[in-house]
């Protein structure tokens, strides 16, 4: 799909992944519409990419929220008089011991990481239907292949959404909507940020690849619709690694991050 003039819906564009997205797509000639739930640092994206096209928009939605979504799109799709692209990207992760996880805690994991995309896909599809043409960018994430201690719902909820997204790609490639999943891993983003464990820190310490590597593949995996891309391509050994050995993989990992369990 050519950029040139088409309209996107971002989520999770306050910061991270989604914010060097819509950017990097309105760079591109691409009219982003930016959503996340923290509304002064989504109005500080904005003017960044206004920038660059100057009807791109900003919406405050909680997606843990389907009737905001349902709105939210409806209003989108009334603005533009259309929707060419949905990059499902919010997401976010609470590092813990699973029997250290309120309810609260794993309901909301869900609720964002999972249920969120879904909702936002049930709300576009009949739009792009109607125009015989979409691109729908789901972000998962390495974390759902290379499972982790203290992500239990985290990797449930991306493993849920990419298992989702590959039955939804057979299911709506012959009607012309594209669907392609992105896993991302290692991001120097904010995800970590309100983590207070010993393993949240470890893992944020880790995480060394820039947003904009991932939002170069987000644009590459729209333009070129493909299917399964995984950024960095380096994690590509470690997923197949971690397939063919399984138990080696696990007492390496187990023996590196028993010390951060506590």
């Amino acid at each position: 799909m050519n950029l040139k003039d088409k309209v996107a819906i971002v989520t999770g564009a306050a910061s991270g992944i989604g914010r060097a997205t819509a950017i990097h797509l309105a760079v591109r000639g691409c009219t982003p519409v930016l959503v996340d739930i923290q509304e002064e640092k989504l109005l500080e994206v904005l003017v960044k990419v206004l920038k660059h096209t100057p009807e791109a928009t900003a919406e405050v939605c909680d997606i843990s929220n389907a009737s905001q979504i349902k709105r939210l799109v409806q209003k989108v799709s009334q603005s533009y008089g259309k929707i060419d692209i949905l990059v499902n990207n919010a997401g976010i992760m609470i590092v813990k011991l699973f029997d250290e996880l309120s309810q609260e805690e794993f309901n909301r994991q869900m609720a964002v990481n999972f249920y969120g995309g879904v909702h936002f896909i049930q709300a576009v599809v009949p739009i792009m239907q109607k125009q015989g043409k979409g691109v729908i960018i789901n972000v998962a994430s390495v974390g759902s292949r290379l499972v982790v201690p203290g992500t239990t719902v985290y990797a449930a909820s991306k493993a849920a959404f990419q298992g989702f997204s590959e039955a939804l790609y057979y299911e709506l490639k012959d009607r012309g909507i594209h669907v392609g999943i992105v896993l991302p891993g290692g991001m120097r983003t904010s995800i970590f940020d309100n983590s207070t464990s010993k393993l949240g820190k470890y893992y944020q310490s880790q995480c060394k690849t820039s947003p904009l590597e991932a939002a170069r593949k987000i644009r590459e995996a729209i333009e070129k619709e493909r299917f399964v891309t995984i950024v960095p391509s380096s994690y590509k050994f470690l997923i197949e690694f971690h397939d063919f050995f399984p138990g080696l993989f696990s007492k390496q990992l187990l023996g590196r991050l028993r010390p951060y369990f506590k």
